[in-house]
């Protein structure tokens, strides 16, 4: 890889790259159309990388770019950078697939990908389409990512639309839980800052114990019986948890099937 480059320096643009940019020594373009988001990329990276109003140089200097705008401006830049000759063009466009990108530009190589906003602090999931990707492609964009978080392949593009679902969409669901558990400890008395911190703190060490167990056996190891933890569990059920997640991501998932079509 000669140089890297951005397209697009909205919030996962900024997560990626704020990731990448300290771990690879080549050059570092950026562009983006929005003033706004081009100063808050520069205060995010500093020095390390160039930031550009256009993409002109980008086109025809870099071997590899992201692309990270909004899926109505992907095509326009899709086609744009094929001018530039063979690169490798990573997208984590939502709802554009993987024969399109390789029909606007052609001769190049295209990896499609599905990251998380939890990338911005190393701890993101990126899910990535191998589809017929070169060994050497393969480790290039792995080696990319892992800094970033954790890298999963899959080869069946089906599938996208349920990650973009799961862990594209659930940080906002995870975020509305951490508030509804401070409120309710808000409502029995607990102060403001307390009741979050305690509440995030236990999901981050929960996620930590998940890594070793199952889900269904540490429930049941908090729980005792007749206790507050079987208490809280009834309640929840009650109250519908389960079929609430479920419906989010099936909902996320729908949609982003019907992007997809578009």
């Amino acid at each position: 890889m000669k140089s890297f480059a951005v397209i697009g320096c909205g919030k996962m643009g900024q997560a990626l790259v704020s990731r990448i940019a300290p771990n690879i020594d080549c050059p570092i373009l950026c562009c983006d159309v929005n003033p706004e988001a081009r100063e808050a990329m520069k205060k995010l990276v500093g020095d390390r990388v160039e930031i550009l109003e256009s993409s002109e140089r980008i086109v025809n200097e870099c071997d590899v770019v992201l692309v990270a705008v909004k899926p109505a401006q992907a095509p326009d830049v899709f086609v744009k950078l094929a001018f530039g000759g063979k690169k490798i063009i990573l997208s984590i466009v939502a709802g554009i697939r993987h024969d399109t990108i390789c029909g606007l530009a052609e001769g190049c190589e295209i990896v499609r990908i599905m990251p998380n906003t939890p990338a911005m602090v190393g701890a993101g999931s990126m899910v990535i389409l191998d589809s017929d990707l070169s060994q050497e492609t393969r480790e290039l964009v792995e080696n990319l990512l892992s800094v970033a978080g954790s890298c999963h392949f899959i080869n069946d593009e089906h599938l996208m639309d349920a990650v973009t679902g799961l862990s594209g969409s659930s940080p906002a669901l995870f975020a509305m839980l951490i508030e509804a558990l401070a409120d309710a400890a808000v409502g029995e008395g607990l102060p403001r800052k307390m009741a979050l911190d305690l509440a995030r703190e236990t999901m981050l060490g929960t996620a930590k114990l998940l890594e070793h167990q199952h889900p269904a056996i540490l429930k049941e190891n908090v729980m005792s019986p007749n206790g507050t933890t079987a208490a809280g569990v009834l309640a929840a059920e009650k109250a519908g948890i389960r079929n609430a997640a479920a419906e989010f991501v099936c909902a996320a998932t729908r949609k982003s099937r019907s992007m997809s079509r578009n």
